[in-house]
């Protein structure tokens, strides 16, 4: 199973674009998925294959709240290759228990923390297969 493939699930277009172009640039393989109804059945079918999880929390749909909360359940370990990116309110931040995912990043983000902390979780898991 291939160590380096990544899952982008967020609503923008652009966004996803973004993240697909910069992280296919540093050696990732990329799969993107427009709302957490579309994420949770990639990581369904796909779980072992993600090194990493790139999850925006507000999208239509199923957002990434009811997306962590489902994966709670059903596949608690995925949590931790999960890289929430927001740009919701701290207030709204206090409904995510931020020790349960690998990392949290602000919108606007710093690429250079993105590319970080997608190959700290990259590093991870091929640790641990």
């Amino acid at each position: 199973m291939p160590t380096n493939r990544v899952l982008v699930v967020d609503d923008d277009a652009a966004i996803r674009q973004l993240f697909t172009t910069l992280l296919r640039r540093h050696g990732y393989e990329v799969e993107s998925a427009c709302d957490g109804r579309e994420g949770l059945i990639r990581l369904r079918d796909h779980d072992d294959d993600y090194c990493a999880v790139i999850l925006d929390l507000m999208m239509p749909v199923t957002n990434g709240f009811e997306m962590l909360e489902i994966l709670e359940h059903e596949k608690p370990d995925a949590l931790q290759r999960i890289i929430v990116t927001t740009g919701v309110s701290r207030n709204d931040l206090q409904k995510l228990d931020s020790s349960r995912v690998f990392a949290l990043i602000r919108k606007p983000f710093d690429i250079h923390e993105l590319l970080s902390k997608v190959g700290e979780c990259s590093s991870r898991a091929s640790m641990v297969r």
